[in-house]
């Protein structure tokens, strides 16, 4: 039983501490750690006060604070292509609406706002699910989406202004958006 227990290292020498990722927290080198040989009549060491204790888990199984060193990492989740070209889209519905709202700013100044406002927000959220495509936190394609439809409801409310090429244009690149992450968010929640 007690085969599967890693030995215990000695107490560390006094002396300067260095910040470290350590499980026990302190600073050790490979010396230090696995200390000098000892006998087999010795004693084994009496543990500190800040180290930590060696617990025996069921089945045989490592201690969770040293399973790192024992086996591989899990592997890191593949990059989702559907928040990839949505996100790719979303960048270019912005920058669509970036010029739609200087051309809405001539003739309406609430229009140009709030198609400066669907601008921003869809770049922004944009470079977001860039940035987190390897992620599988819903936030950022929920705020997509509202984006999105924001993008939408802002284009029909911009057609007596602008004419109906701000709407088109803005359903031709809104709408693979909000499909994209709805697939999206439904093969994640699915665990695809």
């Amino acid at each position: 039983m007690t085969e599967n227990i890693p030995p215990i290292p000695p107490a560390p020498r006094p002396g300067p501490s260095y910040p470290s990722h350590a499980p026990s927290g302190s600073f050790r080198s490979k010396e230090q750690a696995y200390g000098t040989p000892q006998s087999l009549n010795q004693s084994p060491p009496v543990l500190s006060g800040h180290q930590p204790e060696y617990s025996h888990s069921p089945h045989g199984q490592a201690p969770l604070q040293y399973a790192s060193q024992w086996y591989p990492a899990a592997p890191e989740s593949k990059s989702s292509g559907l928040r990839v070209s949505a996100g790719i889209v979303d960048i270019v519905l912005g920058a669509f609406l970036l010029f739609a709202s200087m051309a809405g700013f001539a003739s309406n100044a609430i229009a140009g706002l709030l198609l400066l406002v669907a601008a921003l927000g869809n770049v922004t959220t944009g470079i977001v699910l860039l940035a987190s495509q390897r992620s599988r936190t819903r936030g950022a394609p929920i705020t997509t989406i509202s984006f999105a439809g924001f993008a939408l409801l802002v284009a029909l409310l911009a057609v007596p202004f602008l004419g109906g090429a701000v709407l088109f244009f803005g359903v031709l690149l809104a709408a693979p958006v909000v499909i994209l992450l709805s697939l999206g968010l439904a093969r994640e929640k699915n665990g695809a």
